[in-house]
């Protein structure tokens, strides 16, 4: 893209140019321009002279008319892209037993895991690069052991609510240089601007609750957070905009996302007596947010803005009596932007103070349990873990300059970049106490574990360069490109070439080819610079049934340091071949691409027995691949009368590959005294590797969508639809079997409980055992309806109607029964524009 500003620069130019940076790279792949609401920002973009990027493959943005009037379950960026097919969401998501929850759904592009991409806002990274292992969605526990030291948390740091964004962009293929940190893909969204007519205020909310739900699967006595038969679930939403001066506009936004989710609950009444009576888990997201805009001279723009995004979760573990739990991320960022109109092109400034981290407030940091196996199998428990802190400060920097478009008989473009980051990450965890008694036959074992306060500090500084460029010979464009990566944690130097070619075969748009060949590097994560777990002092005592006298057989114990060693790690990498056609054929626009992902040196952990103690440390063990084909096909048109549609049809077919574990995986663990051997699993009955099992999650071989949108009576009645229809998918199970029933035995050698904890042939070691399961594929549709009942030029009310799961339809989220994606349900809500 090229900028021709003909003399002299007016103060309608510079306003422009912000409007102008959007549509660099924003088209989408149904080949239309993001529109705009602002008849001064068109007029504005008349006066520049823009020869845009055309549309292409592996590129995807929804405006702002699009995500307004998409039904959004979590009103977040993630739950945004429902309507491209190429991004996979983890089965979990939209499960019938967990519509009570709002955070961002997890995903993955082109194959990698949630955490290996990178969430942009307005060009400033917000990805959490500390602990992005989940916010329950995996484990309802999340966050409340003693040994993990880490909270965690989600993919992002800040949720930045769905109405302050006016735009946001998926890149999955080709990626440009100018981003980085990320193996899969790239979500970046853009703030919305204030308007500079005039001064509006904008109210809006919505609300739903179980009763308005098809419930499924779900039982009305759970105490388990992933099991809700119950929920309600408000947004609210209020934004003023408008001219401060004639150069200077400013916007004010909050908005509060808040779900409540009663569930049965344990509570000690005294030393060994319990009832259950029912309480409310929590959720609640919230922005506050100001944005102001101006131009202090007719060759620069300036942004300003200020987010606040506290999210706030309450948990407690169900067969725990007072183990209640908060989780809290008080994020905040403060940037600014400024553009910089010079005679050779545009040169843009941006910086960004932020602070955040997920962190754990407890009850209570004792935890008490007694059980008796001799006898009935009931045991007395309660307590929690204690308080765990994180807090990340971080301070960005971003320059990037683009040139106009050049003379220069091949060379017409070229841009450039570094990119500064500075992180400061402190962790402090509170000490705990553990009491455990067991009886077993005629002994009692009673074990006193003393977790001791554990505090931590780590800094880690990042920097990269980029330059890139486009070539042309005639119809062909030839987009070279390299990015350069360096972190102080691992000290590696990562240099990544980014290749891309599109040939125009007809001259006219009609048919262009395109090819590329891409290096990427993920972020250096800062979990593996820190302690994972803490030592522990043990006490115990064993008591022989009847009369027997306590024998203290372990004093003053420390128990092994599980910390991880990561030093010599190398940076986790994708190469990616990729080759397609795309173009517009009369009212049409199509595009076709083929993906070829290999995913290299992914992290993992090891241990290893040294004597009676573990070492612990990460390694580049991990891998995997990534096949995918995918097409989209897009048109417009008026029918006068019978209103103005527009349909996308697209559809994405992939193979996947992959280690199935993680950066936050415990290769070390024991059932019964037996050490686990991670590596090894038995599958469907068979010893193999672990990294071929099939995928357990972001695997569905082939995902349909189809996108309705429609205005009639003069654009007073809207309709959008998004149809998601995923094939059946493999999925994984643990395979329960009793002793007797598998190779070599289980871990209990019992013969009436079922066990996937199965020995290994020398009896040295356990393996996980896990059994092939269907996800049963389907399709979900969305139906939002927005009628503006009041239209005046001081006064809009719109009535606002959502449906999800308009055909009731029963897609699986598991491979083990009761699995399904959550019935039909409705939203109800209103707005008010001034």
């Amino acid at each position: 893209m090229a900028f021709t500003v003909p003399p002299p620069l007016s103060k309608q130019v510079i306003t422009g140019i912000t409007a102008a940076f959007m549509l660099f790279g924003t088209t989408d792949s149904s080949g239309e321009t993001p529109e705009t609401d602002s008849s001064q920002q068109r007029s504005d973009l008349e006066t520049i002279h823009v020869r845009a990027q055309s549309e292409t493959t592996g590129t995807t943005t929804l405006d702002q008319n699009r995500l307004r009037a998409l039904l959004n379950h979590t009103g977040s960026v993630t739950g945004a892209l429902t309507s491209v097919p190429e991004i996979q969401f983890s089965n979990t998501e939209r499960s019938s037993l967990t519509v009570g929850e709002i955070r961002p759904p997890r995903i993955s592009i082109s194959g990698a895991k949630p955490y290996e991409n990178s969430f942009l806002v307005d060009g400033i990274g917000n990805s959490n690069v500390l602990n992005p292992s989940g916010l329950g969605a995996e484990d309802n526990n999340a966050g409340a052991s003693f040994n993990d030291l880490t909270v965690h948390g989600a993919d992002q740091n800040l949720f930045y609510d769905i109405g302050l964004v006016e735009s946001v962009t998926v890149y999955s293929s080709n990626i440009p240089a100018r981003y980085s940190g990320f193996t899969g893909g790239v979500v970046e969204a853009e703030l919305r601007d204030p308007r500079s007519d005039k001064w509006g205020v904008t109210l809006s909310g919505k609300y739903t609750k179980d009763a308005w739900y098809d419930m499924r699967d779900v039982d009305a006595e759970s105490e388990s957070p992933d099991n809700q038969p119950e929920f309600s679930i408000y947004s609210i939403n209020a934004v003023a905009e408008g001219p401060l001066s004639e150069n200077t506009s400013l916007m004010t936004g909050f908005s509060r996302r808040h779900s409540d989710i009663p569930l049965i609950r344990r509570e000690r009444i005294a030393s060994r007596e319990y009832a259950s009576y029912d309480d409310t888990q929590f959720r609640t997201n919230e922005n506050y947010f100001a944005k102001l805009v101006t131009t202090p001279t007719e060759n620069v723009n300036l942004t300003f803005d200020l987010t606040y995004a506290p999210y706030h979760e309450l948990r407690w573990r169900e067969a725990w009596a007072d183990s209640d739990w908060e989780i809290y991320n008080d994020a905040f960022r403060l940037s600014a932007h400024a553009d910089i109109l010079t005679s050779a092109g545009i040169v843009s400034a941006k910086t960004a103070y932020s602070q955040n981290g997920y962190s754990r407030d407890t009850a209570t940091s004792y935890r008490y349990s007694r059980s008796d196996y001799s006898g009935p199998d009931e045991g007395k428990q309660y307590g929690g873990v204690g308080d765990a802190t994180t807090e990340n400060q971080s301070i960005d920097l971003k320059l990037h300059f683009e040139s106009n478009e050049l003379k220069h008989p091949v060379l017409k473009r070229v841009a450039t970049g570094l990119d500064i980051n500075s992180t400061t990450t402190d962790m402090w965890n509170e000490a705990a106490t553990s009491e455990v008694i067991v009886e077993t036959g005629t002994r009692i074992t009673h074990t006193v574990t003393e977790y001791e306060e554990h505090d931590q500090s780590k800094s880690l500084k990042t920097l990269g360069f980029y330059a890139e460029g486009d070539m042309e010979w005639g119809r062909l464009v030839f987009s070279p490109g390299f990015r350069a990566d360096y972190d102080s944690f691992t000290e590696n130097l990562d240099i990544a070439p980014r290749l891309k070619a599109e040939f125009d075969t007809f001259d006219n748009g009609t048919l262009r080819l395109v090819a590329g060949y891409n290096r990427y590097y993920g972020t250096a994560l800062r979990a593996y610079a820190f302690d994972r777990f803490r030592p522990y002092i043990n006490n115990q005592w064993r008591t022989d049934k009847p009369d027997g006298t306590p024998q203290h057989v372990i004093i003053d114990k420390t128990g092994p340091d599980k910390s991880y060693m990561a030093r010599g790690l190398d940076t986790p990498y994708s190469d990616e071949i990729m080759g397609g056609i795309f173009g517009q054929a009369g009212p049409v626009g199509y595009s076709l691409e083929a993906v070829h992902r290999d995913h290299r040196k992914q992290l993992l952990s090891r241990s290893e027995k040294i004597g009676s103690d573990y070492n612990y440390w990460m390694t580049n063990d991990g891998e995997g691949s990534f096949d995918g084909i995918s097409a989209s096909l897009s048109w417009n048109f008026d029918t006068g009368s019978w209103g103005n549609h527009t349909f996308r049809l697209g559809a994405a077919k992939s193979r996947i590959e992959t280690f199935n574990g993680g950066y936050d995986d415990n290769a070390y663990t024991t059932s019964y005294g037996i050490e686990r051997d991670y590596f090894m699993v038995f599958y469907n009955g068979e010893l193999m590797p672990r990294s071929e099992m099939p995928a357990d999650n972001f695997n569905s071989p082939l995902v349909l969508t189809l996108t309705w949108q429609a205005n009639f009576m003069n654009d007073k009645l809207r309709f959008y639809s998004v149809n998601r229809w995923r094939d059946d998918a493999e999925g994984l199970k643990m395979d329960q079997k009793v002793n007797s029933d598998t190779p070599y035995g289980t871990t209990s050698g019992s013969e009436t409980r079922e066990s996937s904890a199965w020995m290994s042939e020398s009896g040295a070691y356990y393996h996980d055992a896990y059994a092939y399961g269907k996800i049963k594929g389907g399709i979900m549709s969305d139906l939002s309806m927005e009628l503006d009942v009041v239209s005046s030029p001081s006064l809009t009310t719109t009535v606002l109607f959502d449906v999800t799961n308009v055909f009731n339809s029963r897609p699986g989220t598991s491979a083990t029964e009761g699995g399904s994606a959550r019935g039909r349900g409705f939203y109800l809500g209103m707005r008010l524009g001034f």
